[in-house]
């Protein structure tokens, strides 16, 4: 279950990454093909959009490894709240007699 909260924040991080890049000036947003390669498939005058297609991916992973943590957090505290209650394993236990 764990690790189903991890990928789900993080895709949902990556998202809010990639909707939250950065602009290149009079050109607008890069598409996704551009930044997961990193600008590397950029040719001529488009080279110099190079640097803005780093910096959108370093956005895109950096909010998939926020996201990453959050969902960490978040199935931390769901398997906290799923144990609390009447549940006979947190009961106290007594120490055998002598």
């Amino acid at each position: 279950m764990r690790s189903l909260f991890i990928a789900i924040f993080a895709m949902l991080g990556g998202g809010v990454g990639y909707l939250l890049r950065p602009a290149v000036p009079l050109i607008g947003q890069l598409p996704f093909n551009v930044i997961i390669a990193d600008g590397k498939n950029l040719h001529g005058l488009e080279r110099l959009a190079r640097p803005y297609a780093q910096q959108s991916l370093e956005c895109v992973i950096a909010g998939a490894l926020v996201g990453g943590v959050l969902g960490l957090i978040t199935s931390y505290l769901y398997n906290l709240r799923q144990t609390d209650g009447t549940d006979d394993d947190r009961r106290p236990r007594t120490p055998p007699g002598p």
